[in-house]
């Protein structure tokens, strides 16, 4: 399962076009722009995690572990949100909430130490989102969880499995502190290659999404 420098230069190619490719979808005429802007998105987020993932490959098995499920995140949504247009909405319609909770957390975990931590942009970024969210003709519905939203695109064993994994690999546990150094590099080809299968698959969904 030895990760090949032929096997790293086709995916090499395949993720620039993905890249190449979400250009032409912002320019594309489906569907309005937000769900145009995206499904981008979801293809420049993807050739950016395996970019992770090959610094992974060269340097840090939890980097590439790391990367490899937010692969397999990425294409659960992708494919949620291919579902339907209700789950498209719904998903787009959590960024200005999901925002604001990014924000404000780390606004909170730096101003419990020191408010003058707090960089004014912060502020500037939730005044902005506070506008967008006043905007909004009624709060936006409830994103299902991960694990949910794997069972309802046929992901729930690759989920499961591969999350449980990758959290072993990239979080300080018990057997990556006590690992030597080397000793879980025997995960990195497996994982490379799946992550490089769902970097795929998003691109195969966003195809299908702007051929309909």
């Amino acid at each position: 399962m030895i990760i090949s420098p032929e096997d790293i230069e086709a995916l090499d190619e395949a993720f620039a076009a993905m890249c190449e490719f979400a250009a032409e979808v912002r320019g594309s005429a489906v569907g309005e722009p937000w769900y145009r802007e995206m499904l981008a998105r979801f293809l420049e987020c993807a050739a950016e995690q395996y970019r992770h993932m090959k610094l992974g490959l060269r340097h840090s098995t939890a980097l590439l572990a790391w990367a490899c499920r937010n692969l397999l995140e990425l294409n659960i949504y992708a494919q949620y949100v291919a579902q339907s247009d209700g789950n498209a909405r719904r998903f787009a319609m959590n960024r200005v909430a999901d925002g604001i909770d990014t924000f404000d957390s780390f606004k909170t975990w730096l101003a419990r130490n020191d408010p003058s931590l707090v960089p004014p942009e912060v502020d500037a970024a939730l005044a902005q989102l506070a506008e967008l969210r006043a905007q909004e003709d009624e709060p936006p519905p409830r994103l299902y969880s991960l694990k949910y939203l794997s069972a309802e695109v046929g992901l729930a064993d690759e989920f499961a499995h591969m999350s449980k994994i990758c959290a072993k690999l990239s979080q300080p546990g018990v057997f990556a502190v006590m690992s030597e150094d080397g000793e879980a590099d025997l995960f990195q080809p497996a994982l490379f290659r799946a992550g490089a299968g769902h970097g795929m698959e998003i691109y195969q969904v966003v195809k299908t999404c702007i051929s309909h």
